[in-house]
């Protein structure tokens, strides 16, 4: 995969993290404990699976995408 396009999916992938990081924190401040735990589960889900997803596009050894 070109240089290019990794950069590019990973600005997309970070503008999508960044919007769901603020629709946790905008659930965290809800008063009702369902939504509580999701906003902490969105951003548990965020700390774990975006460095994951950023780490896929940026490896190396990916023999179908040259």
């Amino acid at each position: 995969m070109k240089t290019i396009v990794r950069i590019l999916l990973s600005l997309l992938v970070l503008i999508l993290g960044y919007e769901c990081m603020v629709n946790a924190f905008h659930l965290l401040n809800e008063p009702s404990d369902r939504a509580v735990y999701a906003g902490m589960a969105i951003l548990v889900l965020l700390c774990v699976g975006l460095p994951v997803v950023l780490w896929q596009f940026w490896r190396q050894d990916h023999d179908y995408l040259r």
